[in-house]
């Protein structure tokens, strides 16, 4: 490093340092240049997350406060030796828990490459290679090329659409797009008994290319996040599908928020 780029490098610290709030502060590491990783939310396991964008410090690390019912959901349903399919992982906060507290196998789904990134370092700092496989794919109702447009580019952001449909994105990918069911055969994916469906509109397309994972009888429990629009669609697909809704969601604090629900194979 020359004097003048050791210079800049120091004065681009200070400038990131003085930007950080007194916590950030205080966990900054100097030598590194990083801050270091933040605890989870949760209370009885603890999981470290990667947080250097405001969506990851103000949701992901406070992911249990924001979905209570889908850590009662893991706690309850999830056990030792289960796989659970996490299809919208984000930065793999539902993953690490059901992981390292529940000690399932998780197959994780996150196309975002900002956020696959983080989840993938997220993976790595809890010690989690051998039980998490994370997958850089959006799942759809058919194979094939088609669009990712984002909402934001920083790690851990949320309501990216599945095709082209935001005017203003700061960028529209071009992805291969994969049904579940074309990723179980051709990966020799385990098969899941459990699936956490959270992709922001796209859960019917989801739906329709998973036809033989809804017949399976290993699975067991689905907990699916849906606009209320899509409600009764997505209902008449579960039902017919063998599943029978246990309980259903709503965020108190938000209104018009996505609903939440838990479907389980009908007995």
């Amino acid at each position: 490093m020359t004097r003048r780029s050791g210079t800049i490098w120091k004065w681009r610290q200070r400038v990131a340092y003085r930007l950080l709030s007194r916590t950030e502060r205080a966990s900054w590491d100097g030598g590194s240049g990083e801050v270091a990783p933040v605890r989870l939310d949760y209370p009885h396991h603890d999981i470290w997350l990667r947080a250097t964008s405001a969506t990851e410090r103000k949701w992901r690390v406070h992911a249990c406060a924001k979905e209570p019912w889908t850590v009662r959901w893991l706690e309850e349903r999830v056990g030792r030796g289960d796989v659970l399919y996490d299809i919208g992982a984000n930065v793999g906060a539902f993953s690490l828990i059901a992981a390292t507290a529940r000690s399932a196998s998780v197959v994780a789904f996150e196309p975002g490459y900002a956020t696959f990134a983080r989840l993938c370092e997220n993976i790595q700092l809890n010690g989690c290679s051998e039980t998490i496989v994370p997958v850089p794919l959006p799942l759809s109702d058919a194979a094939g090329l088609t669009a990712f447009t984002y909402r934001s580019l920083e790690p851990g952001q949320s309501r990216h659409v599945l095709g082209d449909a935001l005017d203003g994105t700061p960028y529209k990918q071009p992805m291969c797009a994969i049904t579940l069911d074309d990723a179980v055969a051709h990966f020799r994916l385990p098969l899941p008994n459990h699936l956490k469906i959270d992709v922001d509109g796209a859960e019917r397309r989801v739906l329709a290319g998973a036809a033989a994972v809804l017949r399976g009888a290993q699975l067991r429990t689905i907990l699916i996040e849906s606009e209320a629009a899509a409600w009764d669609a997505l209902a008449l697909e579960l039902g017919g599908a063998g599943f029978v809704l246990d309980v259903r969601h709503e965020r108190p604090d938000k209104a018009g928020a996505p609903l939440y629900a838990v479907w389980s194979r009908r007995a």
